[in-house]
């Protein structure tokens, strides 16, 4: 491997380990349970679920579910 070869390859480990952190620091200010987002977005698939248990026709739910495997599938 050449010189050049290597200070490529160093040079795009650096940028790299740079988006890593960079990705780490985003979550911890904007993912963590601690912020309003993650508490909105837990809320959009929680509270939908709750709503069809509720409302769901028990004697159709095999059916409902078997079509939306096929669907899924």
């Amino acid at each position: 491997m050449t010189t050049n070869q290597k200070e490529y390859l160093e040079k795009i480990n650096d940028i790299q380990e740079k988006l890593a952190k960079t990705w780490t620091e985003y979550w911890h200010h904007y993912s963590t349970p601690g912020s309003w987002q993650f508490w909105v977005i837990v809320g959009a698939f929680i509270l939908p679920l709750v709503i069809l248990y509720f409302l769901i026709d028990r004697k159709k739910a095999f059916h409902l579910g078997f079509y939306g495997f096929n669907v899924h599938v």
